[in-house]
């Protein structure tokens, strides 16, 4: 599961994880771009985590969600990751119970 803010990083995140990990390992293909609000982003963010929720790994396996980005000169990365972070206190039992894993690759300017 991917949510990746733009610059063209969606793509990259895509290609490696079909390249590592296979691409039917690849639930989404998503990114958020052009300066979205807090309200957008959490909107965003949980619909990715009411899918990814679900129901658990039919192999046994933990989900992992990658949110990235790469330049954030027109996203303010203060408002996308507030809406991020209240999706998650959302949906965080939930995540708890599917096994999921977060990794999390964000830059840009001041961050």
């Amino acid at each position: 599961w991917t949510m990746v803010a733009g610059g063209g990083a969606s793509v990259v995140y895509a290609d490696t994880i079909a390249d590592f990990a296979g691409i039917e390992d690849l639930a989404n293909y998503g990114e958020y771009s052009g300066g979205p609000t807090t309200g957008e982003t959490k909107f965003y963010a949980e619909t990715i985590l009411d899918l990814m929720t679900r129901e658990k790994d039919p192999k046994g396996r933990d989900k992992i969600m990658i949110i990235g980005g790469a330049i954030a000169n027109f996203t303010d990365v203060a408002k996308t990751f507030r809406g991020i972070i209240q999706a998650f206190e959302n949906y965080a039992e939930k995540m708890k119970e599917v096994g999921v894993k977060i990794y999390v690759r964000r830059g840009g300017p001041n961050y």
